[in-house]
């Protein structure tokens, strides 16, 4: 059997963060500048690398080197594990079908499911816990928002971490599922495609104009997100 490589996106697609990021951020950066932040940076679909470097920049901290950036993203890891019930307090948590499409997944020998997601690692693997995804998609198949700004470097790095891992896969047996036009085009940057959800901010007709390969409008429907995936792959 052909492998195929399904890695997910995380937030409004496999699950609602309602805020968590806003709401961890903000004090963690009031902390950070001594004083209250200008927050206008554009957080959707962004790695966090490349949100707090933004940050960084509109509050006046320029000239920065790799080292600041990485103090200020572990300080926001520290408050997310410390803070990790206002996620679902704050009402966050799956969205519908998500587990079942999961599982679906699961059940389909020749599919691999791994994440490539803008959040930071730390914070990821404590968003699938607190949502109650328990291994699957695997952390390992996958690449954070720690390291890079660009998405489809995540993208390369989840397919080489698969062929670490002995999976024979290939850019062109990669499928992303995601919310947002940036994961679209993150994955037809890295030679992979892409079947987009509209659960997020982005319309289905901005997903398909990006270059999805189909839009589906959740994952409630099984049937047609393990069709799309397998037509995606070729």
């Amino acid at each position: 059997m052909t492998a195929v490589l399904v890695l997910w996106d995380l937030d409004l697609t496999l699950l609602d963060p309602a805020g968590f990021g806003t709401r961890m951020i903000t004090p963690t950066l009031a902390d950070f500048l001594g004083r209250e932040p200008v927050l206008g940076a554009s957080f959707a679909g962004r790695t966090d690398r490349a949100i707090l470097t933004d940050l960084l920049e509109l509050n006046g901290v320029t000239g920065h080197d790799d080292e600041v950036v990485t103090s200020l993203m572990d300080a926001v890891s520290r408050r997310c594990e410390t803070f990790g019930d206002d996620l679902l307090a704050g009402g966050g948590g799956p969205l519908p079908g998500a587990h079942e499409a999961v599982a679906a997944l699961a059940a389909d020998p020749r599919l691999h499911q791994g994440i490539v997601t803008g959040n930071m690692r730390r914070t990821a693997l404590l968003k699938l816990r607190l949502c109650g995804f328990d291994g699957l998609p695997d952390p390992d198949l996958g690449a954070f928002g720690d390291h890079h700004a660009d998405r489809a470097h995540l993208v390369r790095e989840a397919i080489a971490a698969a062929a670490d891992r002995g999976i024979d896969v290939s850019a062109s047996r990669t499928v992303v599922v995601g919310d947002h036009v940036h994961d679209v085009r993150g994955a037809l940057d890295a030679g992979a495609d892409c079947v987009a959800v509209a659960t997020g901010r982005v319309t289905a007709d901005d997903l398909s104009a990006a270059g999805a390969h189909a839009v589906l409008p959740d994952l409630t429907d099984t049937d047609a997100l393990l069709a799309a995936i397998h037509s995606a792959a070729g």
